[in-house]
């Protein structure tokens, strides 16, 4: 079975409020106006803000993405058809034939995968059995003979109990089938015989396991008795003998053909890892197992060719450099973004929103009400936060009137004051006490790139500067680990005064491109930024020019 398309909306790196809310937002969007299902994601770990918002909503946070590098998951069929352990051969044959699938995974009753069935084991399985220098035992049950025939059960005992058993076909002379039979244990013996009393008074009177008359022809009612007294089981098939000894050769559990070898792999092991273990495989297939072994899916070479189960939509960045590892794989449904256009390729048109708004959740919101779809409390909470957060309670430089006039509707809808609101999430960012230097640095961390040139700037929202302007030793030696590790031009925190509306500016990197920068110092190493709230339209622009300049 080919699953369902699942599109993921997902956010930058990094994540900060905004695109955390916009892509859970959109989500809910998308399931009442369109069929498909649409999961929000994230592609790092929550800031304490944004902790804070979902924990105060009730909401759990959307499914963390590490990186969408084509993994087993993306591909893999599921559910996949199986083989319970208890199958026949026979059946089991039957139903690899009748699904057209080059291998079956043999599972037990709870679930967990044993091993597989495919036809190049089933060969090799029979060449033991057929060998002429082996006395093979078939393991066997009087079910499973009954259902590889499709004989006529008259009379059976431990129907259900599988032994090993010398399948002997009584083609000779009474005498010397005797002689023949003597040599065999009567509990295992299964002796296959036409339309001979003899030969069948025989096999009663020794007491053999199953006595199986070929051709359809029944048993004599005093040798149905005899049998009864001696406890043998006797079936009657309704094909030949030749016909009924060859198919009793199937009347195995399944187990006994499977391929114990054919090691399964994990829904998040790497395409690329496992690439080379798929094509070894004789049925160019594996099974998907998860970390209790249950079997989830089965990954054929045909799985890989095809498109992946999963498509995107990106909410609050357009620039590859920005979007979660690995997103090139993957057919991009719709940007939705407020930020400058990056350079981000498809190979398809899309739905492509990018206005100069504060927040992405501004053209979220903004989609339900143009659409008529009135968001429930806490989807438009969500959106009212992300607006809040991103443009600093409306008084960034990159709020506009649309901004104000969505926060207020939101407001309404989920019965928060705007100010009280904002003033409650902005208190949640700044609680930086107890936070390591690179927690701080990478909780709202993007990189740029002009040409071939590339920078970071972190941003820091707090309520009084001096606590964190106090670290600025110790953050600047790690911007300076970030840019040699990542080879930055620089490596930049802008560290935001939400009560005084100011911000500072610490930078590590190249010398001659800190020397440009024209803002006044605040104290050794720290850039006074007076006025400056947006790091989107008022420090990433600055900075753009300067690297121009530096060429």
């Amino acid at each position: 079975m080919i699953r369902q398309k699942v599109t993921y909306i997902i956010g930058h790196r990094n994540p900060d409020t905004d695109s955390v809310v916009s892509a859970m937002a959109y989500a809910v969007f998308k399931s009442r106006t369109e069929e498909g299902v649409f999961i929000p994601a994230r592609a790092g770990k929550l800031n304490p803000q944004t902790e804070y918002i979902l924990n105060r909503l009730g909401l759990t946070p959307p499914e963390f993405i590490s990186d969408l590098i084509p993994k087993v998951d993306f591909f893999m069929t599921s559910p996949a058809d199986t083989l319970a352990d208890d199958t026949s051969l026979w059946e089991a044959l039957q139903e690899l034939e009748k699904t057209g699938h080059k291998m079956l995974p043999v599972v037990g009753s709870d679930g967990t995968y044993k091993g597989a069935l495919h036809y190049n084991a089933f060969a090799r399985n029979m060449m033991q059995y057929i060998s002429p220098d082996r006395a093979t035992r078939v393991p066997t049950s009087l079910r499973y003979l009954a259902e590889a025939l499709q004989a006529e059960v008259v009379l059976e005992k431990e129907r259900d109990v599988i032994f090993k058993s010398r399948m002997l076909v009584a083609a000779m002379e009474k005498e010397a089938f005797r002689a023949y039979l003597d040599k065999e244990k009567p509990e295992e013996a299964v002796v296959i015989v036409g339309n001979r009393r003899d030969i069948q008074a025989l096999s009663i009177e020794r007491g053999v396991r199953v006595l199986i008359i070929t051709g359809g022809k029944a048993l004599d009612a005093d040798l149905t008795e005899e049998a009864r007294k001696k406890k043998v089981s006797v079936l009657v098939s309704p094909y030949g003998t030749a016909r009924t000894s060859w198919l009793a050769m199937y009347s195995s559990p399944v187990e006994s053909a499977a391929d114990f070898s054919l090691e399964p792999v994990k829904m998040r092991d790497p395409i690329r890892k496992i690439k080379e273990r798929l094509n070894r495989s004789v049925s160019r297939c594996l099974p998907v197992t998860d970390e209790e072994n249950r079997l989830i899916g089965v990954l054929s070479q045909g799985d890989i060719l095809r498109e992946p189960h999963i498509e995107l939509i990106l909410v609050d960045h357009n620039e590859s450099g920005q979007a979660v590892e690995g997103v090139e794989h993957y057919r991009i449904r719709e940007i939705i973004d407020h930020h400058r256009l990056g350079n981000m390729h498809t190979d398809d048109p899309i739905t492509f929103i990018n206005r100069p708004v504060g927040a992405t959740a501004t053209l979220i919101a903004s989609l339900f009400f143009r659409e008529g779809v009135s968001p429930d409390e806490k989807t438009a909470a969500l959106l009212l936060a992300g607006i809040l957060s991103d443009t600093v309670i409306l008084q960034s430089a990159t709020t506009t009137d649309e901004d104000r006039t969505v926060a207020a509707s939101l407001a309404e809808i989920c019965g928060l004051s705007v100010e009280a609101f904002g003033q409650e999430i902005m208190k949640a960012s700044s609680r930086l006490e107890g936070r390591s230097c690179d927690e701080i640095l990478d909780a709202d961390l993007k990189y740029y790139q002009a040409g071939e040139i590339r920078f970071s700037v972190s941003q820091a929202e707090v309520i009084s500067t001096p606590n964190l302007l106090r670290r600025k030793e110790e953050m600047q030696k790690r911007l300076e680990e970030r840019c040699r590790r990542d080879g930055l031009l620089f490596s930049a925190l802008m560290v935001t005064d939400i009560v005084a509306l100011n911000s500072y500016l610490m930078i590590a990197g190249d010398p001659l491109l800190i020397g440009m920068i024209g803002y006044p110092f605040a104290e050794e190493g720290v850039f006074s930024l007076k006025g400056i709230l947006s790091r989107k339209k008022q420090l990433v622009p600055y900075l753009m020019e300067l690297v121009k300049k530096y060429g």
